[in-house]
């Protein structure tokens, strides 16, 4: 069966996850220092930390910067729902706005959203940006709305470890207050499970270091057992075994993500001949990652639905597509929260009523990829 996305473990990592179970310590030890010192160096930042995953990163963070019931955070809903859950457990309210032409939350119309929610005397805290696919948003155009309304500028930089804006990997705190990360088991480096923060804001650091520390703080003037609890945190520590297999993970990024490059633009030649299909659209000045590889496909002009080409596409071909994502809103949680008007989504609908994420992988080699192509070509063709 072919998944949207893999994991790809080397002979090396899993050296260096044996070589974890023999250390001294199986967790707070030297590979967390060594991962952590690995984010800092490749995002050229002051501070760096590990989370047991990137969605208790954004809970954390939702924490460490005291939103409450009367803040508005602004975000795409065309993202995993993990951001407007971590927003909703500080009881803040999470604000969906449409997406742009490359599927990232629309910078103008983030823009117009608060403008409209500052003249009803809303309190605007913040915007969370998803880089969708490992496509890099208007980042120029956020920073000036940071800057202009005086908001917290996070960066969900989840789908894009590898990616460049004007050729620079290191983007992200240029822009950003704060970037998230995910090391999932299908995203471009893996730990298995686990996240991280990145940030040059110390006094984040030390909250969002803190807070993953059950909220102690160590007195370490005094005895070393006399710990202070500065707030309620979470136990959100990863185990050395999994940052040994980070760690060993981020000496390949360059490598995998050149190949995911390559194999999007295999799909890109191959794809962009048919008129019923749209590839993915990246900038010029972007460098995308490609965690994902969305296509569209225009079911309207084709005499079969969406389900049965998914279906399809399973049980004749064994290609398993994917859908990133439902959005946020069409979920029983937040629709009963929240008036929607669709109208205001045309984008976020449109995408999502015609797309599908197609197996991109670094495993992935050519005859597999010829194989898929000409499974979704030669259905492609004979339903027209």
């Amino acid at each position: 069966m072919y998944f949207y996305n893999r994991h790809n473990i080397s002979k090396t990592d899993t050296l260096r996850v044996l070589s974890s179970l023999k250390s001294e310590q199986i967790t707070k030890g030297k590979y967390l220092d060594l991962f952590e010192h690995k984010l800092r160096k490749y995002f050229k930042s002051k501070y760096s930390l590990i989370y047991s995953n990137g969605t208790m990163a954004l809970f954390a963070v939702a924490k460490c910067l005291g939103w409450n019931e009367k803040d508005h955070i602004l975000l795409s809903a065309m993202s995993f729902v993990a951001g407007a859950n971590a927003i909703s457990s500080v009881k803040s309210k999470p604000v969906f706005v449409d997406i742009d032409k490359y599927f990232n939350l629309d910078a103008d119309k983030t823009e117009k959203k608060i403008i409209e929610l500052k003249k009803n005397k809303k309190k605007v805290k913040a915007i969370i940006v998803t880089d969708y696919g490992g496509n890099p948003a208007n980042w120029e155009k956020f920073l000036s709305l940071k800057r202009k309304y005086n908001l917290i500028l996070i960066n969900d930089n989840c789908h894009s470890l590898g990616s460049k804006v004007k050729g620079d990997k290191s983007y992200a705190l240029k822009y950003a207050d704060i970037v998230i990360q995910s090391f999932h088991a299908v995203k471009n480096i893996t730990s298995a499970e686990g996240g991280g923060i990145i940030t040059n804001n110390k006094k984040y650091y030390l909250k969002l270091k803190s807070l993953r520390e059950h909220g102690f703080k160590v007195n370490k003037i005094n005895n070393p057992w006399n710990y202070e609890l500065n707030s309620i945190g979470y136990n959100a520590r990863l185990s050395e075994l999994n940052c040994a297999l980070g760690s060993s993970q981020m000496d390949r990024l360059s490598y995998r993500v050149k190949k995911r490059n390559s194999i999007a633009k295999f799909y890109d030649k191959i794809f962009k001949k048919f008129n019923v299909i749209k590839i993915p659209e990246i900038p010029k000045e972007n460098y995308c990652s490609y965690h994902l590889y969305p296509l569209r496909f225009d079911w309207k002009k084709l005499k079969i639905t969406k389900y049965n080409f998914y279906n399809l596409m399973r049980k004749k071909y064994g290609i398993n597509l994917q859908i990133h994502y439902k959005p946020t809103y069409k979920f029983k949680f937040y629709k009963s929260k929240m008036k929607i008007k669709l109208s205001d989504f045309k984008n976020t609908e449109n995408f999502y009523r015609e797309v599908f994420s197609i197996p991109l992988y670094d495993g992935l080699n050519k005859k597999e990829l010829i194989y898929i192509t000409k499974a979704i070509t030669k259905t492609i063709k004979s339903k027209i």
